[in-house]
């Protein structure tokens, strides 16, 4: 099993956080369906880039780690918004300051909102990193690889113009709202 991880993992194209995905999740798992089982390839196919609660991967595995550090910037993200927004904080899990922290406050000072998910997106590629250390050529190598490319394929048919024209409609809608008189 293990010479078909190796095989997979070197035949794939590099992925660099910046431009489009060099494939696609389909043919990414097309390959992985060619050299590992079936059972792999579902695992993989499960994977998504919102937390979910069972992966079915195992509790060291890199996916229950990556899950477990998204939520945790999830809760984080959700506190600071919350203190912005003057609103009360429910208690979480996590506490105390982190590099993450001084990260999403950094993050959430820019003013446009898709710069400010490519830069959580570049927070989430440097933990995607960090989780590869001591993964090369495994199960968990593959993991890594399908969740950094779904992060890619996320920005794939994303029109900066077209999203202006859909935010200047949804204003325009609410700055002139009609009013329907009921007799």
């Amino acid at each position: 099993m293990t010479l078909a991880y190796y095989y997979i993992l070197s035949s794939l194209p590099m992925l660099r956080k910046e431009g489009p995905p060099p494939i696609t999740s389909d043919y990414f798992l097309h390959s992985c369906s060619e050299m590992v089982s079936a059972k792999t390839v579902e695992k993989l196919m499960g994977l998504k880039l919102i937390p979910k609660k069972e992966t079915g991967m195992g509790h060291s595995s890199s996916a229950v780690k990556w899950y477990q550090w998204e939520t945790d910037m999830r809760i984080r993200l959700a506190k600071f918004r919350a203190v912005s927004l003057g609103r009360e904080q429910k208690s979480s899990q996590v506490t105390g300051a982190s590099d993450i922290d001084r990260s999403i406050e950094e993050i959430l000072s820019v003013p446009n909102p898709a710069e400010r998910e490519k830069m959580l997106d570049n927070l989430r590629w440097k933990a995607l990193e960090d989780l590869e250390f001591g993964h090369n050529f495994d199960f968990d190598s593959l993991c890594i690889y399908k969740i950094k490319l779904m992060l890619l394929e996320k920005w794939v048919g994303k029109d900066q113009g077209k999203g202006l024209e859909n935010l200047n409609a949804i204003l325009n809608k609410i700055e002139k709202p009609e009013i329907t008189v009921s007799r």
